[in-house]
């Protein structure tokens, strides 16, 4: 027997996994994740997609593949397959299920255009994080990853149906590794601020081995810079299909990873998709050293710290809570912020505070104008006295330790900050557009005096400010080596020349976009 794989995205470089497996008449996504170059190359923060024309413009582009079946059909704007159906990767599909490996939108950023009734499976911890940024998210990007706004078709564009007419609709999450979903991530699943009600799918419970159209899945935990990452196998009529997602060694929760490495070596299988971020490194920047680092600066530190780390960095979020602990301030949070860490809490996830309870944490008290309905409700449920506005900040800066980042800027405006201590403890800049978002950074530390902590641009982190969320060159040839595959098919890498080292272990098959790699035991093409 063979399998197909045919990588419509995440081959050759960096993010937007999309891989199709494919058994018989069984078909499942390994990620749907958004190409953020590929979309830089044509869209901006001012410029996106069309949601009024459906997937069309995306379909345009080349960025999303000409798949008929697997669209919603509320996004088909009418004669779209007409025009794509000569394409050369268009193709009819019926797919049972995409499996998340975690919630970054590189890997599940594509979400919004496909069918509501194909079934998401992840763990709970992922699908609670995709619902978060959904009920929270903003901008002119299609957001629609755990719940979906109907379009109807009138006056040439497709748009949102009248909301008090049409509820939203929620998708299918199957959950991974858990035999009964408990009550709190159910209220929190089946909740929505809005206007337009919510008609709830409400989560499935599937075990720590499930059946997927006919296909054994199983889910393995892995560190990664996001909670609730992990990695598949997947037991095909061929053999044991193995898919890393993302993950790393030099977190909290290495262990986990390693205990990946042994079980999915158990199954000797023959295919291992491996990701392959930064394998050029040698000794990363642990989160042990990035924690410590960031408390010596802010042991030291007067007047007010500003800690920048990416969002849903949640290990980082924690790190910085315990150096609040432990240098007498507050750690001041946004409400997208708190609204995550109840979504984690709601997962059940260990190690994760109450951010209601937890009497170091504050919620930053934006302008009322600004705010949102979401963001009404949880100020409505939260305890004014751990609210602080610019005011209570500019009146005693020594208390705080601030999580702002890019978008949240404006409130220096407010807070008026007269110097102070600035940690850049996130990843460098991937592109042009990074770039110039780095110098405008710079430009806001030294308009209000701040003293930098960590690096800003194209230069990897040497400073000890930032952990990378991927694994290192020796983790990854240890992981290989532990599994020892048949097939290793490198994804989420540009590293050609690395792999390559692997030649004698195993077969190493360099995958091309939007071309198909069928392999069995005995037969190979």
């Amino acid at each position: 027997m063979t399998v197909s794989l045919t990588f419509y995205d995440g081959a050759g470089c960096i993010g937007g996994n999309k891989i199709l497996l494919e058994d018989g008449e069984t078909s499942l996504y390994l990620d749907f994740g958004t190409n953020f170059k590929a979309e830089g190359m044509f869209f901006d923060e001012f410029l996106g997609p069309r949601s009024t024309f459906g997937f069309y413009d995306l379909l345009s582009l080349g960025i999303l593949p000409p798949l008929k079946g697997l669209y919603r059909l509320d996004l088909e704007y009418p004669g779209v397959w007409d025009r794509f159906s000569s394409h050369p990767l268009y193709r009819e599909t019926e797919v049972q299920g995409v499996l998340l490996s975690h919630a970054h939108f590189d890997h599940c950023g594509h979400f919004p255009y496909i069918r509501e009734d194909v079934p998401i499976i992840t763990s709970l911890t992922s699908a609670l994080i995709c619902k978060a940024l959904q009920d929270t998210g903003g901008g002119n990007r299609l957001q629609e990853i755990c719940y979906t706004t109907p379009r109807e078709y009138k006056d040439g564009l497709l748009q949102a149906s009248n909301y008090r007419k049409t509820p939203f609709r929620q998708r299918r999450y199957r959950i991974m590794g858990m035999e009964a979903i408990p009550d709190g991530a159910c209220s929190f699943w089946e909740s929505v601020d809005n206007s337009r009600t919510l008609e709830c799918c409400a989560l499935e419970a599937c075990g720590g081995e499930a059946e997927i159209a006919g296909l054994t899945v199983r889910f393995w935990p892995v560190d990664h810079s996001i909670p609730g990452a992990g990695a598949f196998g997947i037991k095909t009529s061929a053999g044991w299909i193995i898919y890393t997602g993302d993950l790393r060694l030099h977190g909290k929760h290495a262990g986990l990873t390693r205990r990946f490495f042994q079980e999915a070596a158990k199954l000797k299988p023959l295919v291992f998709i491996c990701e392959g971020t930064h394998p050029g490194t040698q000794k990363p920047v642990t989160e042990g050293e990035v924690a410590a680092n960031c408390f010596d600066v802010v042991a030291k530190a007067k007047g007010l710290v500003v800690a920048d780390f990416g969002p849903r960095n949640i290990e980082r979020l924690l790190s910085f809570l315990d150096i609040a602990r432990n240098t007498g301030r507050h750690l001041v949070l946004t409400a997208k912020d708190i609204y995550l860490l109840e979504a984690l809490a709601a997962a059940g996830e260990d190690g994760v505070p109450d951010p209601h309870r937890d009497e170091r944490i504050m919620l930053y008290l934006r302008p009322k104008a600004q705010r949102k309905k979401w963001e009404d409700a949880l100020l409505d449920r939260f305890d004014p006295a751990k609210m602080v506005s610019a005011e209570d900040i500019k009146k005693d800066a020594g208390s705080y330790i601030l999580c702002f980042s890019y978008y949240d800027f404006h409130a220096f405006l407010d807070i008026q900050p007269e110097g102070g201590t600035y940690i850049y403890s996130s990843s460098e800049a991937y592109d042009e557009e990074m770039l110039i978002d780095h110098q405008r950074i710079k430009n806001w530390i030294d308009y209000f005096g701040f003293e930098l902590y960590g690096t800003l641009g194209r230069d990897r982190e040497k400073s000890g400010f930032h952990a990378s969320g991927h694994i290192h060159g020796p983790g990854i040839e240890e992981m290989v080596e532990t599994i020892k595959p048949e097939v290793l098919i490198p994804v989420h890498t540009q590293d050609r020349e690395f792999f390559s080292r692997f030649e004698g272990l195993c077969k190493v098959v360099w995958p091309e976009r939007g071309k198909t790699i069928k392999t069995g035991r005995y037969d190979e093409t």
